[in-house]
C-alpha cells in the first residue's frame, strides 16, 4: 500500500503544473544521457572521444523532436548537448545537479514542458536520481560506472504511467584501470 501512495504522489507531483492539471493525453518524453568522456579536474572540458560521442548524440536524436534542452552547471554536460543545441537551434535550461531530481522536476514544471520531448545530459551520480523522480522503480535502473558514457535513457510519461527504455549510442567506452563494469539490462 505504501508503495501506491509515493507511486500516486509522484503523479500528482509530476502532472501537476502551476496547480493545473496537465493533459493525459499528452506524452512526455525525456531522453536522459550522461555528459560525454571528459578530461580531469574540478569542471572539466570533454576530451576528443567526448567531442565524437556530442556527435554521435546528434546524430541518434536529430530527428527525434526535442525541443528544449536540460544541462547542469558544468561544462562537460554543455559541451555534450552543444552540437544538438546548435544545429536545431533548441533551448537550453540549466539545472542544479543534486542527488534527488528535484531541481530538474522543478524546472520541468518552471519551464511547463509536460507533453513535450526533451533532452537531458547529467552525471552518473545524478540521472539514476532524476529517473526515480519521474516514476520508474529503482530496481529497473543500471548503475552507470565511471567509464560508463553511453547510456540513452528514454522515459516516456503518458497516461499517468512512466515507462522506461534503455540504448545504448556511440562508440563502446574504453575500459579504465581500476573501473567497475555492469551489464546493461536486456
Amino acid at each position: 500500500m505504501k508503495y501506491i501512495v509515493v507511486f500516486f504522489a509522484i503523479f500528482i507531483t509530476l502532472f501537476t503544473v502551476n496547480g493545473q492539471s496537465v493533459s493525459q493525453d499528452n506524452t512526455t518524453t525525456i531522453y536522459l544521457v550522461r555528459h560525454a568522456e571528459k578530461e580531469k579536474g574540478d569542471d572539466p572540458l570533454i576530451t576528443s572521444e567526448g567531442k565524437k560521442r556530442a556527435g554521435d548524440l546528434l546524430h541518434v536524436l536529430k530527428d527525434k523532436h526535442i525541443q528544449r534542452i536540460y544541462v547542469t552547471q558544468y561544462r562537460r554536460t554543455q559541451m555534450t548537448a552543444d552540437s544538438l543545441r546548435i544545429q536545431l537551434g533548441i533551448d537550453t535550461v540549466h539545472y542544479f545537479a543534486d542527488t534527488t531530481g528535484d531541481s530538474f522536476v522543478a524546472k520541468l514544471k518552471e519551464e511547463n514542458d509536460f507533453g513535450k520531448t526533451v533532452l537531458v545530459v547529467g552525471h552518473s551520480n545524478t540521472l539514476v536520481f532524476i529517473i526515480k523522480k519521474l516514476g520508474i522503480p529503482e530496481q529497473h535502473i543500471p548503475e552507470i560506472a565511471d567509464n560508463e558514457f553511453d547510456y540513452l535513457f528514454i522515459v516516456k510519461l503518458r497516461n499517468e504511467k512512466a515507462e522506461l527504455s534503455i540504448k545504448k549510442y556511440g562508440a563502446k567506452p574504453v575500459k579504465m584501470e581500476g573501473s567497475s563494469t555492469m551489464q546493461p539490462l536486456q
